[in-house]
């Protein structure tokens, strides 16, 4: 009788021991998960993020995000040649938003196989944004404008 309640006494240990473990992990797991999730929003603080549109068909789009490393990510759209009513993608990937010393300036550029664009970025206040795109084709030509957007 003293082994068999001894080796249920030893069993009972080893449950709590488990389940001690197992609420540790989630604990931890939850923990992190949060932190996470609490360090991404943190990132997110800049202004820029967002989606901002134009009514200029050149570039009518921006989206500006936070990646998972706190950088800021965009993506810039054209009016569609063949549907005016969407905007089509400059490129499958995004770009990084470079950071200047000025909090409400950035960049970012596309090279293509005929030209280097650049959109310079600058935040004029919680709706709007100015972006100046310049291009210097191969050829030697060079296009600018400047387009105001507003957040979507």
């Amino acid at each position: 009788m003293t082994h068999v309640f001894s080796a249920c006494r030893r069993l009972r240990r080893i449950m709590v021991l488990f389940v001690t473990a197992a609420l540790t992990l989630s604990l931890s797991v939850t923990l992190t998960l949060t932190s996470a999730k609490h360090a991404s929003a943190s990132c997110a603080a800049g202004g820029f993020e967002g989606r901002w549109r134009s009514s200029d068909d050149r570039l009518s789009r921006i989206d500006v995000w936070p990646g998972e490393d706190c950088r800021l990510y965009a993506k810039a759209w054209s009016t569609c040649e063949n549907n005016s009513t969407r905007d089509c993608s400059w490129g499958a990937r995004p770009k990084e938003l470079q950071a200047t010393p000025d909090r409400n300036f950035r960049f970012f550029s596309y090279n293509w196989n005929n030209a280097d664009e650049v959109l310079q970025v600058t935040l004029r206040d919680s709706a709007h944004l100015s972006v100046w795109d310049h291009t210097e084709y191969t050829s030697g030509r060079n296009v600018s404008f400047t387009v105001w957007m507003v957040k979507d």
